[in-house]
Parts: C-alpha cells; sequence; structure tokens
C-alpha cells in the first residue's frame, strides 16, 4: 500500500511538473511576441488541462494494455485505438471548455484543429506505457534467465560434489580390500575412520563452501586413513595463517588435491614422503599450496594426467568462481609438486559461539 501511494504521489508531481513547464513556455512565447506575460493565468491553465489528461490517463493506459500493438494484432489493435484517441481527446475538449468557462469566466471554441495536440498526447501515453511494459518483460526475462542459470548452476556443483563422494569412496574400499586379509586390524580401523568421515560429508549435505578450519578438520580424518596404510612414510605439515581460518573453500576441495600428492608424491615410490599444506590470505584472494617431495612434473608426466579427483576440482572451481579462481601444478625447485589454489576471499559468519560457521 505505501508503495502505491509513493507512485501516485510522484506521478501528481510528474504531470505538475509538466504543467508548470507547459505555463511558462506560454507566457514566454507572449514575451517574444512583445505582449506582456500572464505568469498566473497560463500557469493556471496549463494546471487545468493537464491535470484533466491526468485523470484521463488511466484510462488510456488500460486501453493500451487491452490492445496491445503486437505483429500480429497490429491491424485489429490499430483502429481501436484510432477510434479512441478521437473519442477522448474530443471529450477532453469538451470538458476543458467547461471547466475554463466555470474557473476563468471564458471558454474556448471545439475546434477541428485543436484535436490534433490532443490526439498526439493520446498517443504519447499509449508509447509511453509500451515501453515501460516492454522494459518490464525484458527485466523480468533477464530474472528469468538468470534464476535459471543459477539454478543450473547449482545442479552442476550438486553432480560434480556426488561424483566426488563415491570417486574418494572407491579408492578407500579398494585400499582397505588390499588390507583386510594381510592386516585385519589395519582394516578394520581404517573402515573405523571412513565410516566417521563419511558421516561428517553426509552431516554437511548440499554445501558448497565451508571454512577452511572446517575442511582441515575434515582433511584430517582422510589423512588418519592414509597414515594408517602408509605409516611412517607419510608427513603431512599443516601451516595455515591464523587470518585464513573462517576463509570459505569448496567443500572437500583438499581431499582430492591431498589424494593426488600421496598417488604420485608417496605411492610412486617406497621412500619416505612429505606433503605440506600451506593457505595465506594475499589481498582479496586465498592461496593453498600443497607441496610433495615426489619425482615432479617431468619424470611422472604420464601419472600425473587429471583424472576424476583434479579435474572435479577444476570443473568445481570454475562453475563457483569464475575466472577468478585457478588451480595450476608446476615442479618444486629440489624436486616434487606445488599444486595451488586461488580462490576469491569470502569469510564465514561467525556463529552464536564465535566460530566460523559454514556458508548456506
Amino acid at each position: 500500500m505505501k508503495h502505491r501511494w509513493v507512485v501516485w504521489a510522484w506521478t501528481w508531481i510528474g504531470w505538475t511538473g509538466l504543467a508548470i513547464f507547459l505555463g511558462l513556455s506560454s507566457s514566454l512565447a507572449y514575451m517574444a511576441v512583445g505582449n506582456p506575460p500572464r505568469w498566473s493565468l497560463t500557469i493556471r491553465m496549463s494546471l487545468a488541462e493537464i491535470y484533466i489528461w491526468g485523470a484521463i490517463a488511466p484510462l488510456v493506459v488500460r486501453l493500451a494494455r487491452w490492445f496491445p500493438f503486437t505483429r500480429a494484432r497490429l491491424w485489429r489493435v490499430l483502429p481501436v485505438h484510432l477510434t479512441a484517441s478521437l473519442a477522448i481527446s474530443l471529450l477532453k475538449l469538451i470538458v476543458d471548455s467547461a471547466i475554463r468557462r466555470s474557473l476563468f469566466g471564458f471558454r474556448n471554441y471545439v475546434l477541428i484543429t485543436s484535436l490534433a495536440p490532443n490526439v498526439l498526447f493520446y498517443w504519447g501515453i499509449v508509447a509511453a506505457t509500451h515501453g515501460i511494459g516492454y522494459y518490464r518483460s525484458s527485466k523480468e526475462r533477464e530474472l528469468r534467465a538468470s534464476q535459471l542459470e543459477a539454478r543450473l548452476a547449482q545442479a552442476r556443483l550438486q553432480l560434480l560434489q556426488m561424483q566426488l563422494h563415491p570417486h574418494f569412496l572407491f579408492n578407500t574400499l579398494n585400499t582397505i580390500s588390499e588390507l583386510v586379509h594381510e592386516d585385519p586390524e589395519t582394516a578394520d580401523r581404517m573402515i573405523s575412520g571412513l565410516s566417521d568421515l563419511l558421516r561428517e560429508a553426509l552431516a554437511a549435505g548440499t554445501v558448497q563452501e565451508v571454512p577452511i578450519q572446517r575442511e582441515l578438520a575434515m582433511l584430517e580424518r582422510y589423512l588418519e586413513i592414509q597414515r594408517t596404510r602408509f605409516g611412517d612414510r607419510l608427513r603431512v605439515d599443516v601451516d595455515v595463517e591464523p587470518h585464513a581460518l573462517d576463509a570459505l573453500v569448496p567443500q572437500l576441495v583438499l581431499q582430492p588435491v591431498v589424494e593426488n600428492a600421496i598417488r604420485h608424491g608417496i605411492g610412486s615410490h617406497a621412500k619416505r614422503g612429505h606433503i605440506t599444506i600451506a593457505a595465506r590470505v594475499t589481498g582479496e584472494s586465498l592461496h593453498i599450496d600443497v607441496e610433495d617431495d615426489g619425482r615432479g612434473l617431468q619424470h611422472a608426466n604420464a601419472e600425473m594426467s587429471e583424472g576424476i579427483g583434479l579435474s572435479n576440482t577444476r570443473e568445481r572451481l570454475e562453475a563457483l568462481y569464475g575466472d577468478a579462481a585457478r588451480l595450476s601444478l608446476r615442479d618444486r625447485p629440489n624436486g616434487g609438486v606445488i599444486l595451488t589454489i586461488v580462490v576469491p576471499l569470502r569469510r564465514a559468519q561467525r556463529g552464536s559461539n564465535g566460530t566460523p560457521s559454514q556458508a548456506t
């Protein structure tokens, strides 16, 4: 209701402003031919004339909406508006003459030539109505298109996320199957760790972004399973700036990256391997580096081709952030690989207990 009153108020201001402009123009025209200006009279006459059109305008707007100009209906609608423009203009001249006689003591004659400006006024209202209608339709189409695009992007992200969970699950179950006969106790601990990890992943639902602090907690569950498998051969150090702990990252973004580092950095040889995970805030971006001390890209080109994990991660980054995110691989100077993820800096909202809460 308040919005409607605001619209009516601005409409009245617009009509009044137009009337004052026309009244001042009439007085200036008198002055241009050497006659004295009649400011008060011309403004009052313009107000009376414009207010009549203000009263008639809703009818014209309704006619324009009832009989819109479209390519298919042009020749059916045109006669309607031609007839209406003449009839309404004639009615307006009659009412205008009566009001001038009652307010100013004189009346103007209804002449055919006086119809032209009023007919043009009618068509101006029709044109404005159609213009506003086309603008609103365009905005509605843009809104529907953006909503559809957002729904498609969300569906794509959920599909990628659902693809990632089975990928991790099958890899872990394959490891367990290798140990279940050789080392049943170790396999049992891995099953317990996998159960805890999947429980947390399912509890997160379809949330796309979580604070990196929570992501590291999820990663630790995964690393517990891998430590059970590799024992002392696997060493992982985490170095995250305190200022970056509440920064948002895609859920489960680190697991496939670390899995790739373990597979190609440690799983490809028998010696002890070291993985470092570092995160820092740089300007408006969050930089995450995952380093391993394996053989590097140059010595493992065939093996380092992106599988489901890394390709999935790259697609998720693109779907979530577009060109604002990137994933890159490069060799370390002293051997191994550095995988870098850069995402726009977004921070989690603080919960009631002051800890970062996951994004919704």
